[in-house]
């Protein structure tokens, strides 16, 4: 995590040192360069699957740290590096079995904003992107048991930002994906808190 944090800030200072200098009220045009990193809390949920009919869900505590260019006041592009596990249950089903789950990846939104205030302070947000993922099950007790499976998929996405500052928000989003990981999960629900810097 250290190193994935390490590389998104360098590339932003990278971003930044090589963008347009002429805003967009010095050039008077909607288009402009503005890169930006932040980091998400995400709680997600991973809705299992038996037959056609829910079967159960696994919570997950995790986050994302992501590197972003805003290129109009309605645009903007976001890279994501995502990693979740839920904490390890122990004798879960009072059979002697204990399980660990996690999720990790990388994600690319398009991000669509909408002021909705005079001073664009508050924002409505969609989104619309991909993601590659890696789902991992560790099981232990009687056997042991390591499952991995890998599975690139589309994901839409809404929330809302408050500008604290010119340079510094706080957003929520609420996104969803369609999933499988082997047809063992039908869907993937992620809710995030998080904060954006723009350089």
């Amino acid at each position: 995590m250290k190193t994935t944090l390490s590389v998104v800030f360098a590339v932003a200072i990278m971003l930044n040192n090589t963008a347009d200098a002429a805003d967009r009220s010095a050039t008077g045009s909607e288009w402009f360069f503005r890169p930006y990193v932040g980091a998400d809390y995400e709680y997600s949920a991973l809705n299992y699957r038996h037959g056609e009919e829910a079967k159960f869900a696994d919570y997950l505590n995790g986050g994302d740290v992501h590197i972003g260019v805003r290129v109009h006041k309605h645009l903007g592009f976001e890279a994501s590096y995502i990693d979740a596990a839920r904490s390890r249950t122990v004798n879960g089903l009072g059979n002697g079995i204990n399980d660990d789950v996690s999720v990790s990846g990388f994600a690319l939104d398009a991000m669509a904003y909408l002021p909705v205030d005079q001073a664009a302070r508050y924002e409505l947000i969609g989104t619309v992107g991909v993601s590659q993922l890696t789902g991992s099950t560790y099981v232990s007790g009687l056997v042991v048991l390591s499952q991995f499976q890998s599975e690139t998929r589309g994901r839409v996405g809404v929330g809302a930002q408050y500008w604290l500052t010119d340079n510094l928000n706080v957003r929520g989003l609420l996104r969803y994906q369609k999933s499988s990981f082997g047809d063992s999960i039908n869907d993937i629900i992620i809710a995030g808190v998080g904060v954006n810097w723009q350089f």
